[in-house]
C-alpha cells in the first residue's frame, strides 16, 4: 500500500483502511447525493456522470476524510 511509505510511523496498516474506507463511504454517499439531485433536475442520468462523480467523490473523500479518521485515531492512541 502505497499510503504506508508516507504515513508517520506510529500508524498502522487497519488504521489505514480505515481512513481508505471511511473516505470511499463518504464518498459514496455525496456521489449519490449529487446523482440525486441531478436527476431531479435533468430527469435523467448518463453513465459518464455517474463515473465522473462518483471517482471524484471517492477520491475527495479518501484525501479529505481519511486524514481526519487517522488524526482521530492518533489521538485516541495518545490519550490511553
Amino acid at each position: 500500500m502505497t499510503g504506508v511509505a508516507f504515513c508517520p510511523s506510529g500508524v498502522d496498516r487497519r488504521t489505514l483502511l480505515r481512513g481508505a474506507a471511511a473516505g470511499s463511504a463518504w464518498g459514496f454517499v455525496v456521489a449519490t447525493a449529487l446523482l440525486g439531485l441531478s436527476f431531479y433536475q435533468c430527469g435523467t442520468l448518463c453513465l459518464g456522470e455517474i463515473v465522473d462523480t462518483a471517482a471524484l467523490s471517492v477520491a475527495s473523500g479518501i484525501v479529505a476524510i481519511g486524514p481526519l479518521v487517522l488524526l482521530r485515531r492518533a489521538e485516541q492512541t495518545s490519550a490511553k
